[in-house]
């Protein structure tokens, strides 16, 4: 989690929960990921993503 950028685009972080794209931007709208609006594109800040894997005992999917 160390090699993360601090803030995240979509499509990174759909490749590290091993989700859609579409499905992350649903969890953000619903409030389930803590996110932010860059112009249309969803943000998010490597903490809160840190804190959401905590509290639901999530694992990122594997590299490669």
């Amino acid at each position: 989690m160390e090699n993360l950028p601090n803030i995240l685009r979509t499509r990174d972080l759909a490749v590290l929960l091993d989700m859609s794209p579409d499905a992350v931007n649903d969890l953000a709208r619903k409030g389930v990921l803590k996110g932010y609006k860059s112009g249309n594109q969803w943000r998010f800040r490597r903490r809160d993503i840190e804190r959401y894997l905590d509290r639901d005992g999530k694992n990122l999917a594997p590299p490669g």
